[in-house]
């Protein structure tokens, strides 16, 4: 007997229909708080043995007009802190919709549901977002994606393949019952109990839970799995933000005439995508020539060349420039002095600023463009700060951390992926992409790749990209007598058809901000490989779409992570799959894109820190403080 499904709580049906769809092997599950009875509906109907529960049923019924058939066993007025009509370990999974903030003792509520599940039971659970609102019946002012993984991994449930996410009106998870709270004395109820909860495994895994973590987040380790037939259009309506009021917004990106680096190619993303999302967009650089932009602009942003040169007569001409223009925001890109330079003009014509880092913080000190503390003290200027992978968030002191966003890299997807699983070609393509210079290793590559030749003659390397490091790596190639497999592409127009015609991608960088090439290759279906000491490469490949390999001996562990790519067709095929599945669910255009217009619009609506006629004093004093 299949029954109508009733409406309910914007993106609620979504989430019912995700659950059927990710666990087909169904069950025995209860509905607690099942309110006009959408989701005890929904599983009935898909052939789960259903418990029903709430309060008031009989007024929910009656206004709805519907009734429950009679496969639905209910419950009414079941206590979520006392379901002792309920066995231990008598259900497969629990759906808590809603209910928690009802609820004024949500530890035992918790422990109620970890009770009824069985050892392996899952917990399917939604809460409203925060709102200011004091509602009746509400003991609880809403959570965010964060707040909800905290709570869930204190109260016992396993979260290590958990799946989140903010979806309509919900913060939406899914955990195992866990094996509960950690003993009594274990956790400090102060600083450092995420940590320990962290390292007992009980977040997700892969995310990086610490003292301070923004929570705000609208996913993490989601996947759609109901298909596109399935999936009203509503729901793109449901995970969009609402409308974001246009905005004037300037970015700085100051090599975007003179090459086509990675922060160029970042800062030319997000200059187009707010100007296609109908924002007003102003590009600064710093030429003394009249060149164009080496990446395409949009034909409606204005391209304004500010001096090279760095001093206060050219810093006034920056500041009439950027006041003339009446900006709401200012975005800077490049990690080095320049910052400063953003901090000093944003604070005197009053322009609220974000400060975008695109590499690991630690490499413009080592290179001495900039040390530690001269990037804290831009950052004290800053309205928001983003950076790249969370792992950053703790080189910067905690009293900015609240001003940290974390949003990763975009690139775009590409018309055709590769096919790294076809084992019939006659030639098959190991591939990197990189800059030829000393930081990005390409010589370890080639000493890994000449090791695994002798078992795979039928592979070429192929090496895409030129720098002042082409020459040496030619001549290692000559002295390893390895000069007919290996492939110098030198600088492309088009690098995709690199990937599309690649059967496995490698970078042995030690150290980046988050990758592109690695985001291109993830996003053509490559199977991956890299080093596990490398920021973002660390995050963008997983045991399931690649290798990360032990840096501490660079050359045998590369060389055995691509020897075993050679090696296995399918091994390719399956991880290609997965990195293609991750790249659209972690890092498509669409997320980020959207990701960066609201932390623009945030800042905007922040202001501008430290603001005051004093600037220069309160950087020297931040100066001080930061170097005690």
């Amino acid at each position: 007997m299949s029954i109508e499904v009733t409406k309910s709580i914007n993106g609620q049906k979504d989430l019912v229909d995700e659950v059927i769809a990710s666990f087909p092997e169904k069950g025995r599950i209860i509905d607690i708080g099942t309110g006009s009875g959408l989701a005890a509906r929904s599983f009935f109907n898909a052939g789960w043995e259903v418990v029903a529960s709430g309060m008031d049923m009989d007024a929910y019924l009656d206004a709805d007009n519907a009734g429950f058939p009679p496969g639905i066993e209910l419950l009414p007025d079941l206590d979520i802190c006392d379901m002792h009509p309920l066995a231990d370990a008598s259900l497969d999974c629990v759906w808590c919709a809603h209910v928690l903030e009802h609820v004024s003792d949500t530890g035992r509520a918790l422990s109620e549901i970890r009770r009824v599940l069985k050892p392996d039971g899952r917990l399917f659970i939604a809460v409203p977002p925060f709102k200011h609102n004091v509602v009746g019946g509400h003991v609880n002012s809403g959570w965010n994606l964060g707040t909800l993984m905290y709570v869930l991994a204190d109260a016992g449930f396993d979260l290590s393949d958990g799946r989140f996410i903010h979806h309509g009106y919900n913060v939406f998870g899914i955990a195992r019952r866990g094996k509960g709270p950690l003993p009594t004395g274990a956790l400090r109820r102060a600083n450092g109990d995420i940590e320990t909860l962290k390292n007992d495994g009980r977040f997700p895994a892969g995310f990086a839970a610490e003292q301070g973590f923004n929570g705000q987040l609208k996913q993490v380790n989601w996947m759609w799995n109901t298909t596109p037939e399935q999936v009203p259009v509503a729901r793109k309506m449901l995970m969009s933000p609402p409308p974001i009021q246009k905005m004037k917004i300037g970015f700085f990106i100051p090599f975007i005439t003179k090459g086509r680096g990675g922060t160029e190619n970042v800062g030319q993303m997000m200059a187009n995508s707010m100007a296609k999302r109908g924002h007003d967009v102003t590009v600064f650089t710093f030429e003394d020539e009249d060149v164009p932009s080496q990446w395409p602009l949009d034909e409606t942003i204005d391209l304004v060349r500010l001096s090279e040169a760095g001093n206060e007569r050219t810093d006034d001409q920056m500041l009439l420039a950027i006041a003339s223009r009446t900006l709401d925001l200012l975005v800077g890109l490049h990690m080095n002095r320049t910052f400063k330079r953003y901090v000093r003009c944003a604070h005197r014509a009053g322009v609220p600023l974000v400060l975008s880092e695109h590499i690991d913080p630690r490499f413009p000190r080592w290179i001495g463009t900039n040390t530690m503390h001269e990037r804290q003290v831009a950052f004290y200027g800053a309205s928001l700060i983003h950076l790249l992978t969370e792992g950053f968030r703790s080189t910067l002191p905690g009293f900015m951390r609240e001003r940290i966003r974390v949003i990763p890299n975009t690139v775009k997807a590409p018309e055709q992926a590769a096919c790294p699983g076809d084992a019939t070609k006659q030639k098959k393509v190991l591939l990197t992409v990189a800059r030829l210079v000393p930081r990005k290793n390409v010589h370890l590559t080639i000493e890994a790749f000449a090791k695994s030749l002798p078992e795979a003659e039928e592979w070429v390397l192929r090496i895409v990209g030129d720098g002042p490091e082409r020459q040496n790596l030619e001549e290692q190639v000559s002295d390893l007598k390895i000069a007919d497999s290996v492939e110098f592409v030198g600088e492309t127009s088009d690098p995709y058809a690199c990937y599309r015609d690649a059967d496995a991608f490698v970078l042995s960088s030690f150290f980046e901000g988050f990758p592109l090439s690695t985001l291109e290759a993830m996003a053509h279906g490559l199977p991956l490989i890299g080093f596990a000491n490398c920021s973002g490469v660390n995050e963008q490949i997983t045991e399931d779409n690649g290798i990360l390999c032990d840096a501490s001996c660079p050359s045998e562990s590369l060389a055995a992570a691509i020897q075993r790519v050679m090696a296995d067709a399918k091994l390719r095929e399956e991880m290609g799959q997965a990195s293609l599945k991750r790249f659209e669910s972690h890092y498509s255009e669409e997320q980020i894109f959207a990701q960066w217009e609201e932390m623009f619009a945030e800042a905007v609506e922040r202001g501008l820190p430290n603001s005051g006629s004093n600037l220069e004093t309160k950087l020297r004093v931040a100066v001080s403080e930061l170097t005690k």
